[in-house]
């Protein structure tokens, strides 16, 4: 979201693309507001958003294409049977998420919040992250709200809302969805949010109120070396990584507070991949590898997810996604260059809202197959998740333009900045 689950969009790039929103906005590392700083600061290099902006886009539909499996009998029939083992670990996206978020907050906050705690400064940022999330979160809140309360004067709770332990829909729950707080009261996810991938919302939510605090840590890291950095961004992911059902420290079943684990683990690699990243002329590193580095780590990952064919020893990937993160946002020429595609830089910016409106329409289609007179045959289900697929797209883009954009740039205009780089922005600010 994107993350929530989505990092801060229109921010900055070392080689601007003249006419693509990604690139303007935010502060860069070595811009006019670090010149205060010792020169052996001032020249770092300079991560390019733009390519990890594709990335959020690539890792929504990932998370998509794992919920879609509902619809895996139509028409997208081929695309699950070549990538079935990929898809089947389609929740790791949701870790890409994570990284991310870690890193392009690291990137954006770190010179900012990192020195020294000051209130303002911090509410400031919390206060961003907020009119980032919660518009167009509480919008699909109150949507879905409706959605199973209808359901459930037919169905149970738990069953309507396709999640084994039914969400809570007391006035209490109601606020705790809106307050995206919903996770932090129980051990699991399911159940936590009304529509099953809000989790990673409130999750999210609490990784950024604690970032102030973390920065103050993170900033006296800040010239760790970088091969030090991507070794500590492993070394943090371990425990998310090795234990669990089928990884090396087994596990019969999820532990308690798994996902407490995966955020924090998952955002910490991504803030020592940033610093490994501005670090990375320490090394004299040539932008020039990072294409072709990035490119050989994602097929790295996704030839060991087919080979692991099934989640659980999947989950083994998420090691290599601060690298991967990493060296795409170091990556100059042409994969840069497609990356920055504007179809890939929309998706990548709605990404939060896309995250957000497709388990309704999966829904959608699954009760009304489920309910259809005499059985719904091929051609039914075809024209109906062709019309779900095309419903998700438009309900994705009216969100994010009328919606997530307007209300976040409202309620940043509420509270002034004071004399800070304008950073415009999931899970952005």
């Amino acid at each position: 979201m994107i993350s929530v689950i989505a990092p801060p969009h229109r921010a900055p790039t070392a080689n601007p693309v003249p006419g693509n929103p990604a690139t303007d906005g935010a502060r860069s590392l070595g811009s006019k507001a670090e010149n205060h700083l010792p020169k052996s600061e001032a020249r770092q290099s300079r991560p390019d958003l733009a390519t990890l902006t594709a990335l959020r886009f690539v890792a929504a539909l990932w998370v998509v294409l794992f919920h879609l499996q509902a619809m895996q009998n139509t028409f997208l029939s081929p695309v699950y049977e070549l990538f079935r083992p990929v898809v089947a670990n389609g929740d790791l996206g949701v870790d890409v998420f994570f990284v991310l978020s870690g890193f392009i907050i690291t990137y954006t906050y770190l010179d900012r919040l990192g020195p020294r705690f000051r209130w303002r400064a911090a509410g400031e940022f919390v206060w961003a992250r907020f009119a980032r999330m919660w518009p167009a979160f509480a919008l699909v809140v109150g949507v879905l709200g409706l959605w199973l309360v209808y359901g459930s004067a037919q169905e149970s709770v738990r069953e309507w809302s396709l999640q084994t332990q039914a969400p809570d829909l007391s006035p209490w729950g109601l606020a705790k969805q809106l307050l995206m707080m919903h996770l932090w009261f129980q051990a699991g996810t399911d159940g936590a949010s009304w529509f099953g991938p809000g989790w990673t919302v409130s999750a999210e939510w609490l990784a950024y109120l604690a970032f102030p605090l973390v920065a103050l840590v993170l900033y006296r890291l800040r010239r760790l070396h970088p091969a030090l950095a991507l070794a500590a961004s492993v070394l943090v992911l371990l425990p998310a990584a090795i234990w669990g059902p089928d990884l090396p420290i087994a596990a019969d079943d999820h532990q308690p507070y798994e996902w407490l684990l995966r955020i924090v683990c998952c955002f910490i690699a991504g803030a020592f991949a940033c610093i490994a990243a501005r670090n990375a002329d320490r090394v004299k590193f040539n932008p020039a590898l990072a294409g072709p580095g990035a490119l050989l780590t994602a097929t790295a990952v996704v030839v060991f997810l087919a080979t692991a064919g099934k989640p659980g020893p999947g989950r083994l990937a998420v090691l290599a996604f601060p690298l991967l993160i990493a060296l795409l946002a170091l990556t100059r020429g042409r994969l840069r260059s497609a990356l920055s595609a504007r179809w890939l830089q929309y998706g990548g910016h709605s990404s939060y809202s896309l995250y957000l409106v497709h388990m309704f329409f999966i829904y959608l289609f699954y009760w009304v197959i489920r309910d259809w007179p005499n059985g719904a045959g091929p051609v039914a289900e075809n024209v109906l998740a062709a019309a779900c697929l095309l419903a998700m797209a438009m309900a994705t883009h009216v969100l994010f333009k009328y919606v997530e954009e307007p209300a976040r740039l409202r309620l940043r205009a509420l509270v002034p900045k004071a004399g800070a780089a304008r950073v415009a922005g999931p899970g952005g600010t």
